[in-house]
């Protein structure tokens, strides 16, 4: 726990390269919905990575599985925003 503190905390103060080194293992291993939904964060602004809309939807899809409402919310925004109106 701890460690997504610490991984939360440098997303917070803007080291996005440290926070993906700490919350990456959290996310992908523990499955943690928290490092999780950062991940997505850190993916769809392209904070400290290449912007990649796609693997953000990915990890808030992860996120959203495992109970993130969060995660659920931003996943339904790109769905509703991306839709063509005639």
């Amino acid at each position: 726990m701890d460690d997504l503190f610490a991984g939360i905390a440098a997303y917070d103060a803007g080291d996005y390269t440290k926070a993906h080194e700490i919350l990456y293992p959290l996310a992908a291993y523990k499955r943690d919905p928290e490092a999780q939904f950062h991940m997505g964060m850190i993916y769809f602004y392209g904070e400290g990575v290449e912007k990649d809309i796609d693997k953000a939807m990915e990890w808030w899809k992860k996120a959203m599985r495992n109970g993130h409402v969060d995660a659920a919310y931003r996943l339904s925004e790109i769905a509703t925003s991306t839709k063509t109106t005639f």
